[in-house]
């Protein structure tokens, strides 16, 4: 843009052209952050249910000679 002319057709369709194109990588990096973000929290929840089965399955020494090796 020069001087106090407006934008050209051109300029605006560069322009409009950014904006769409951080529009979409932004709601693509979104959209994987939402589905990592569920997939680490159903491997916690599996973590979580495999140690409560250990802790209620076996007595206190054997968890901690599981633990120190």
């Amino acid at each position: 843009m020069l001087g106090k002319r407006g934008s050209t057709l051109i300029e605006s369709l560069f322009a409009f052209e950014i904006f769409i194109s951080v529009l979409v990588i932004y709601m693509g990096l979104m959209t994987n952050l939402f589905s990592n973000e569920t997939k680490i929290s159903q491997y916690y929840q599996d973590v979580l249910k495999k140690e409560g089965e250990i802790s209620f399955s076996e007595d206190f020494t054997e968890l901690i000679q599981m633990a120190l090796h």
